[in-house]
């Protein structure tokens, strides 16, 4: 079949001549059907002046070996699609986040059953965001050559070590998810590795109307200016999405910050606020944003403030006790001691006087929902 790798049953790539990339529906469906239940997935993509990533390569692991779909086909991508879609099929992956973000940019789908190696380890050994490399030694005893990974994916043809450095990234995922998955049944936690997953798949997506929200220094602003600010953001998206550029190549965050505290904002006072190149871009544009958004009266939301001593502290004491659950259980402690996670329960603990959904549904409330539902009714009982 054109465009895919013999199996890699020795977990090391062979060095062959690399075949052609897969550019055709025909042979991408060839490759689909010869993969099997469980799929190694990857991608490479450039992101480095524009908006969208760039997608450049789909790496596919299977039964029948390692294909490489370009990405840059005049393709439908059909029957990859597909796979991505099939909830019968396992779809392996190693840090998902930027996969994910390509997947949707580009094809429009979020994959179906799921799993992801480097959120899995964190389950079995103390390593929350363990390299792909360090898996493949952890798990199979390999150590992988080391790669220029700055590289240019989206020249054609690819080099030979551009193709077998895409192989080799791909290659290994199915037997490390073996070994993870049955050290996960042992344990009893595979169904926590499935809920998390689900829990990333299913988080709620950062939207103009609420990017400001995360801005520093935004829960200082009124109702007027945050007002302001929330138009000012909606435009910036438009505005990069349309040019294809990163946010901050148009209006930086401070900026937008230092635009809406002004109580008024006519054109000539931008050039005083931002950098003269962006104010003579965008001067009159922003201005005109700026007062649209005093005019404004949709509801906006209230920004969550620092946290003050008394919470920090509780916050510590949360964290410790997340950490010696962690320690007990041999998991990596971001998983129940990250700060911002804590952070964020004490908020909502105060709010509604009971922990958020994951502590009560989740995997998490067997380990510590009743320690910490414990700590913090203490608390702020006092």
């Amino acid at each position: 079949m054109s465009g895919r790798y013999p199996p890699v049953n020795s977990c090391v790539a062979e060095r062959v001549d690399p075949p052609p990339l897969i550019t055709t529906d025909a042979d991408l469906h060839a490759c689909v059907e010869s993969l099997g239940r469980v799929v190694g997935i990857d991608t490479e993509f450039i992101r480095v002046r524009t908006f969208y990533p760039i997608p450049a390569l789909y790496q596919l692991a299977g039964d029948g070996g390692v294909g490489l779909v370009d990405a840059s086909a005049n393709s439908t991508f059909g029957p990859l699609k597909a796979l991505l879609l099939d909830p019968g099929r396992t779809k392996v992956i190693h840090g998902c986040s930027e996969d994910l973000e390509v997947m949707a940019t580009h094809l429009d789908v979020q994959p179906a059953n799921l799993v992801d190696t480097q959120l899995a380890h964190a389950f079995i050994g103390p390593e929350f965001s363990a390299s792909y490399a360090k898996l493949v030694e952890r798990y199979l005893g390999l150590k992988l050559d080391k790669h220029e990974t700055r590289s240019d994916w989206l020249q054609r043809p690819l080099s030979k070590e551009q193709q077998s450095y895409a192989v080799e990234d791909v290659a290994h995922l199915r037997a490390i998810w073996q070994r993870q998955r049955q050290a996960l049944v042992e344990a009893g936690r595979l169904q926590w590795v499935l809920e998390e997953m689900q829990q990333i798949l299913d988080a709620p997506v950062a939207t103009p109307d609420t990017w400001f929200e995360n801005m520093k220094g935004v829960w200082r602003l009124g109702c007027r200016e945050r007002r302001v600010l929330r138009n000012l953001v909606r435009w910036r998206e438009q505005e990069a999405r349309r040019r294809d550029i990163p946010r901050a190549y148009t209006v930086r965050d401070e900026h937008l910050v230092a635009l809406a505290l002004r109580p008024q904002l006519a054109p000539g006072d931008v050039a005083g606020l931002i950098p003269r190149r962006t104010a003579k871009r965008y001067g009159k544009i922003l201005a005109a944003v700026h007062r649209q958004g005093l005019k404004d009266r949709d509801p906006i939301p209230n920004v969550a403030r620092p946290l003050g001593r008394r919470d920090g502290e509780l916050v510590k004491v949360l964290r410790e006790a997340g950490r010696r659950a962690s320690n007990r259980l041999g998991v990596a402690p971001e998983l129940l001691a990250r700060k911002r996670d804590l952070e964020a329960d004490v908020r909502y603990f105060r709010a509604h006087d009971q922990l958020p959904r994951r502590y009560r549904e989740g995997w998490r409330g067997q380990i510590v929902g009743d320690v910490f539902d414990g700590i913090l009714k203490a608390a702020l009982a006092e």
